[in-house]
């Protein structure tokens, strides 16, 4: 097998088509917003990217099948503008391997006349809220200007590591206009509630509806886990402040 193979199993004419991404990361919060919407409207499988760089395995399927790990790419036809989703279960396992899968990525996206691409992904706080906000990075003021218009918050320092981070420079190079939409996640758990604020945004920016009731399940059970982990982190907080209030209340002797 080459470094990184693209089988492709169909070739569409797309009208003017838009790719949305969204592979593992932080919280799954891209995986799962981009696997939802792929699972309501449908798509239609048609290419596969194969590569050296992801985990060398296969993945069992329910009926006891084997197929081996890779990234794939569906097609929705929409009125006006059509949508490509990219999925999968794994990214590259090195650094050099995240350039050369989203080289590829980006060639298939320019095979099939995307001009805008938008990641998924999650941006780790550490905090646990209640209604997660969707931050956002663009590769032009002219995007970052029409997000804003979508409650996208955009603010300077930092960096997005993987594929979400590398399509935007590298398509950025390639003269396709990109963003990273990014939900606000505690980072330390899978965070549907995240992916559904994300979705929220996303839809509007697409201009199309979809089902957010299994979903919004999802996200009912993740704030159930956040309500727990922050019980515990309270917890966890006061006992330490009696152990203070105890060391403090104990004398000191100087010898």
């Amino acid at each position: 097998m080459d470094e990184v193979t693209v089988k492709i199993i169909e070739r569409p004419e797309l009208n003017n088509p838009v790719m949305v991404e969204g592979l593992p990361g932080i919280g799954l919060v891209g995986k799962l917003a981009a696997d939802h919407l792929l699972d309501e409207l449908k798509g239609k499988k048609f290419a596969e990217l194969y590569s050296v760089f992801l985990p060398p395995q296969v993945v069992i399927q329910e009926d006891g099948t084997v197929k081996l790990v890779n990234n794939e790419f569906y097609y929705v036809r929409r009125n006006g503008t059509d949508i490509v989703i990219l999925t999968g279960d794994f990214q590259g396992i090195t650094p050099d391997s995240q350039y050369k899968i989203s080289e590829s990525t980006l060639d298939v996206a320019q095979q099939f006349n995307v001009k805008t691409i938008y990641t998924l992904g999650g941006l780790g706080t550490g905090n646990i809220v209640k209604k997660p906000k969707v931050y956002g990075a663009a590769t032009s003021k002219e995007i970052i200007k029409k997000l804003k218009e979508y409650g996208v918050i955009f603010k300077g320092g930092g960096g997005i590591f993987g594929a979400s981070g590398l399509l935007l420079g590298l398509g950025q190079l390639r003269g396709i206009e990109c963003a990273c939409l990014m939900g606000e996640t505690h980072g330390q758990i899978i965070d549907a509630k995240a992916a559904e604020a994300l979705l929220e945004v996303l839809t509007k920016i697409l201009g199309i509806e979809i089902d957010m009731k299994k979903l919004e399940e999802k996200a009912k059970m993740t704030e159930r886990e956040m309500n727990e982990i922050s019980k515990m982190i309270t917890s966890q907080r006061e006992a330490l402040e009696r152990e203070q209030r105890i060391s403090d209340d104990i004398p000191s002797y100087i010898r």
